[in-house]
């Protein structure tokens, strides 16, 4: 059963929201009205990998922690996937890394999709200790094809990887989202729609670069993922998470009763507390 907190910010969330992330807005616009509500912004320790900007967030810890936030494939990462990787951080010991790509609609595919594949190779490749790649929503998509290539490649892949609320089927064919279509507090399949046009333009949804439950299936490093039992993608999650169980990848699923996309976002919301537990035990194991 949901938390009040979360009960609460789900309504608040279909009440202001929702009619806006599922409409057929221009992400470039909205691109620049969000960024003007960031008060952090990157710092000043940036590294360019080709098209790809390093955001280096946290200089002590074990193991390299690298997240790649999700955004519709349109979107940046702001100053709550910042903050989700401090904490993260935080909790598991880890140093820090948010890892940004290229943009739709300006950039459509396969801009990010080779940017985060170059990105992890090179990172991979000068690292010496452990690697974690943190991803979610869009993003997902781009760090399980890069993977996937990395394997087919030869190249060194991530220790452990961590998914919130992954899209991994941009055909769209799982049917959450059909029966999660208005059950999602946050936003319809439209809006899936929506950033899949903006990033594909005319590229085919099912190719095995752009959606990873298409590829075969590949046995990558453990996986924890999460996600929302009533989000239009809960499919995405559960359906890659068997395919890649299928091909001897360890796979932990937690989903989370009602949560919204992305909810580890959210600090101060027990689920999302239990969350950053429950990547921090991961990350530490």
């Amino acid at each position: 059963m949901p938390s009040p907190a979360l009960t609460a910010f789900n309504a608040e969330v279909r009440a202001t929201r929702r009619a806006l992330l599922s409409s057929d807005y221009d992400p470039v616009q909205m691109r620049q009205m969000l960024a003007s509500m960031d008060a952090v912004g990157p710092g000043p320790d940036c590294r360019l990998l080709g098209y790809a900007t390093l955001e280096l967030r946290r200089a002590a810890g074990a193991g390299l922690l690298v997240y790649v936030p999700g955004g519709g494939f349109c979107f940046p990462g702001g100053d709550a996937n910042r903050g989700l990787l401090d904490r993260v951080c935080g909790a598991a010991g880890a140093r820090g890394a948010m890892l940004q790509h290229r943009l739709a609609p300006e950039h459509p595919f396969p801009a990010a999709h080779d940017d985060v594949f170059n990105a992890l190779r090179v990172i991979l490749a000068e690292e010496t200790g452990p690697v974690f790649v943190l991803c979610d929503s869009s993003a997902g998509a781009l760090v399980l094809c890069a993977c996937a290539r990395l394997k087919r490649e030869g190249h060194r892949l991530p220790d452990k990887l961590v998914g919130l609320s992954v899209l991994t089927d941009l055909a769209m064919t799982g049917r959450s989202n059909v029966t999660n279509a208005e059950a999602d507090p946050m936003f319809g399949p439209e809006a899936v729609i929506h950033k899949a046009f903006h990033y594909l333009q005319g590229a085919n949804p099912a190719q095995p670069s752009v959606s990873p439950l298409w590829d075969e299936p590949i046995s990558l490093p453990d996986c924890l993922f999460l996600v929302g039992s009533t989000e239009v993608m809960r499919d995405d999650t559960v359906r890659y998470a068997a395919k890649a169980e299928s091909a001897g990848t360890r796979v932990q699923v937690s989903v989370y009763d009602e949560a919204p996309h992305v909810f580890p976002l959210l600090p101060g919301i027990p689920e999302a507390d239990e969350a950053l537990a429950e990547i921090a035990a991961f990350l530490r194991a």
